[in-house]
């Protein structure tokens, strides 16, 4: 016979006191899938959203022990850089030797630009590799990367990637078709294929201290 359940107290504890599922069904002792099936006669929506969650001590032991040693940001303090390699290396799932990039704040500017082109370049370790490889060490990207952190990190600066011959022509994502110019550069340069682009400037007489070729002078 299945236990009496008090399907008022299930519903209060569920609407006000925002307890989730299995926190109603514990609290009743009852299968939280019966939970469910009361709510939704009482006609109350089943949502995750600002549910209270309770973690049981052996789980907040956990976190204080994966937690020991670590800086709070929030706090105004910085983590480890090795810790921050290390997470960086978790979140890209990753075999490849990061220490290898001795600069991290370059190192963490490429491996954005991966995460927002993941099925181009972060699929495998293969692409994640040939494109940090090829940048990281690239003399145009450096030299924009550097004028860019000496600019205080202006947003025109903002070593931004660039395809030589645009998408809107048939361009790929080959690591032969990309480059590095900056953020400004980028939108003036719009769908132009980079030819064009530079005998368009030598022609108009278009410079500025933002294109590539005056920030590499």
């Amino acid at each position: 016979m299945a236990k009496e359940l008090d399907e008022t107290e299930a519903v209060r504890l569920y609407t006000e006191e925002r307890f989730t599922l299995r926190m109603v069904a514990e609290k009743l002792d009852v299968d939280h899938h019966r939970i469910s099936r009361v709510l939704k006669k009482h006609g109350v929506s089943i949502t995750r959203k600002n549910r209270l969650r309770v973690f049981t001590q052996e789980h907040r032991d956990k976190i204080s022990a994966a937690c020991k040693g670590r800086t709070c940001w929030a706090k105004g303090k910085t983590l480890p850089e090795s810790f921050c390699r290390a997470n960086m290396k978790g979140r890209m799932r990753t075999e490849i030797d990061l220490d290898q990039y001795a600069d991290y704040e370059k190192l963490k500017l490429l491996s954005g630009i991966i995460s927002r082109h993941y099925k181009h370049f972060g699929k495998n370790d293969s692409t994640r590799k040939a494109f940090l490889d090829k940048f990281y060490f690239d003399p145009a990207f450096n030299a924009i990367y550097d004028r860019w952190i000496l600019s205080g990190k202006d947003k025109w600066y903002y070593p931004s990637i660039d395809h030589i011959n645009p998408k809107s022509n048939g361009g790929n994502y080959e690591l032969d078709n990309l480059r590095f110019v900056t953020w400004f550069e980028n939108r003036a340069k719009a769908d132009m294929p980079m030819k064009e682009w530079d005998e368009f400037k030598q022609k108009t007489g278009t410079t500025s201290r933002l294109f590539v070729e005056e920030i590499m002078k």
